[in-house]
């Protein structure tokens, strides 16, 4: 009995408190977004959503808890039983919404810095794929029982069907390990590409790659998956599901996350941003505050005859892609910056294009 309640505590434990860390880096990141580097997105706010659904399976669990959550079906009541049954419905809807929106938020942080069209491309096709897989997970959650309460009767006075729900969680498992896996290596040929020195090269496949570590979460996870849909009495062996689902999303939240952290802490960052002086990559342009350093023309028909990738550190940090910054017309071309000391040197052409 003692080892069963300090594996229910420790559960939800660790769910408080990797909920707590990753609310504390999601708001820095909203904040770094919004003041710091001013470019908060569509990504940063889907993370946000996810964080939110989070916090609302955190609220499911201490409510599982409250019903015996890690002890036998022997020594529930028939109410426990029930009320279990009924918030695992709510879970598992609220699971497969944040663990999608936080791949939908990578993919679409990848799209902020897309400069390549496959890349820009194969992100947009994956997070179609995403939200469809998304509503089908969730619609199969609804119907897994017709009618749905037939779940929850221990009479068997309900007439009905339920369809085989370990065959679902290990397919949306493996799927959802899949999607992690490309995720990863998804930017990794196009950073390496990149007319960029390479040890900042490596610095930005490593910044890429830390979701590995959401990825192994899940794997876990599936471990996890095998042992309740295995057991001959669930409600006993509901703790590590639980256990691993939160630490499979906060990892997640945390690792997609963290990066955007940099420019808080980054003294010439917020230096820049306090004096409005803001310097950009392109590989159409690269426009600056009439402030800089130094500038120099460069006509249109001069610039526009090859067209270069750049990405930097900052790229990443901002959140900006490439080809969508700002530029400054001046006597009837464009400034280019030679950038100063406290940015990386980048060669930049100007696209008559544009």
């Amino acid at each position: 009995m003692v080892k069963k309640i300090a594996s229910r505590d420790a559960c939800v434990g660790v769910a408080v408190a990797l909920t707590a860390f990753s609310a504390v880096v999601v708001i820095l990141r909203m904040y770094t977004r919004a003041f710091i580097v001013r470019n908060i997105g569509r990504d940063d706010y889907t993370m946000l959503g996810a964080l939110i659904v989070v916090m609302g399976y955190l609220a499911a669990i201490f409510v599982i808890r409250v019903n015996g959550m890690g002890f036998s079906g022997h020594v529930l009541t028939p109410e426990q039983m029930v009320n279990q049954l009924q918030t695992t419905v709510a879970i598992e809807i609220m699971y497969y919404f944040a663990i999608n929106a936080i791949k939908v938020s990578i993919l679409l942080f990848y799209l902020r810095i897309a400069a390549a069209k496959r890349f820009e491309l194969s992100c947009k096709a994956t997070l179609y794929f995403l939200i469809v897989f998304c509503v089908v997970c969730i619609v199969c959650c609804l119907v897994q029982c017709i009618p749905l309460h037939k779940m929850w009767d221990f009479t068997g006075m309900v007439q009905g069907r339920c369809i085989n729900t370990t065959a679902l969680f290990y397919t949306t498992s493996a799927v959802n390990i899949l999607v992690d896996i490309w995720i990863l290596v998804l930017p990794i040929k196009t950073l390496l590409k990149v007319q960029r020195p390479t040890r900042e090269k490596f610095a930005l496949v490593a910044i890429f790659s830390l979701g590995v570590i959401s990825c192994i979460a899940s794997i876990v996870r599936l471990h996890s998956i095998r042992i309740f849909t295995e057991s001959r009495d669930p409600f006993l062996d509901s703790v590590p599901v639980n256990l691993w689902s939160m630490v499979e999303l906060n990892t997640g939240i945390l690792c997609a996350s963290i990066p955007s952290l940099k420019a808080l802490f980054s003294r010439g960052q917020r230096e820049r941003t306090q004096n409005g002086t803001y310097h950009f990559h392109s590989r159409g342009f690269s426009g600056v505050q009439p402030n800089s350093k130094r500038s120099e023309r460069m006509s249109p028909k001069a610039a526009g005859e090859s067209e270069l990738e750049t990405y930097s550190l900052k790229d990443v940090e901002r959140g900006e892609r490439p080809d969508s910054q700002r530029r400054e017309r001046h006597g009837g071309a464009w400034l280019v910056s030679a950038h100063d000391s406290e940015v990386d040197q980048t060669v930049v052409q100007l696209d008559p294009r544009v």
